[in-house]
């Protein structure tokens, strides 16, 4: 995924695709990231497949110069721009274009963004899990102890702190990240950031944070502590959820 944000080109390196069932009608988000910095969301309602989607206050388009402070610096499209999906196979692909202007809600500042343009595998990538040897996080996914490898990143902007934590095992994805980080302590996942497991790469395998704690140790030059949280699928239509206990964690610590 990549679009102009006022003629400067920003290239995504990581997209996702995802679908979701509600009220009879399928929802399709289309995410594309540049590291953990920047990146565009593309919200179609009513997803039918190959077409033109006018933005409108269900189809909406985003670009988010920095994830850390969220909405505060976060351009929305909800008018005069499209999302046109031009190749669509269920379970296969999803290609397109797109272009909007944004507006910052809060300051009312604009962006212009065109040249948009997307290809997204929709097949699960199998990736080999991780050895052993290298898992810096460690917990129960439903009682069966699993291991990740990865790292945290402490992010300071205007709006202040946030920690990000990132490890990967596999197709298997675990993410934590806290806004208004202020240390050594204890935070409320679910209240203060977000908490995902990833099971696998598909559509319907990622799991959010309904309850759970993250306590931070020590954050000196590594970043040690302890978690746990659990939460239901993504996709309201699946009745699952995951329960994550005895996570622990001894990461590396990198600051932006």
């Amino acid at each position: 995924m990549s679009a102009k944000v006022d003629g400067v080109l920003l290239q995504c390196t990581f997209v996702t695709a995802q679908t979701y069932q509600a009220n009879g009608q399928t929802t399709m988000q289309l995410s594309g990231n540049k590291g953990i910095t920047s990146g565009f969301s593309l919200l179609i309602s009513d997803f039918k497949g190959v077409g033109t989607y006018d933005l409108s206050e269900s189809n909406v388009a985003m670009y988010i110069p920095n994830y850390t402070s969220g909405l505060q610096d976060t351009y929305i499209g909800t008018s005069g721009g499209t999302i046109k999906v031009t190749s669509y196979l269920a379970n296969k692909y999803v290609k397109g274009t797109f272009e909007f202007n944004g507006q910052n809600t809060i300051t009312s500042a604009t962006k212009t963004i065109n040249g948009g343009q997307f290809t997204i595998n929709l097949e699960p990538a199998k990736i080999p899990e991780s050895n052993n040897s290298t898992n810096n996080l460690n917990a129960k996914v439903d009682g069966i102890a699993t291991g990740f490898t990865g790292e945290a990143t402490l992010v300071t902007s205007p709006f202040g702190k946030s920690l990000i934590i990132t490890t990967v095992n596999g197709d298997k994805r675990l993410v934590i990240s806290i806004n208004g980080y202020n240390g050594a302590g204890t935070y409320d996942i679910a209240k203060d950031g977000t908490g995902v497991y990833m099971k696998d790469q598909s559509q319907t395998g990622s799991f959010y944070a309904e309850t759970g704690t993250l306590v931070v140790t020590s954050d000196a030059t590594k970043l040690k502590g302890t978690f746990f949280f659990n939460g239901p699928n993504q996709d309201g239509t699946i009745n699952t959820s995951v329960n994550i206990t005895e996570g622990t964690f001894d990461l590396p610590l990198g600051k932006l």
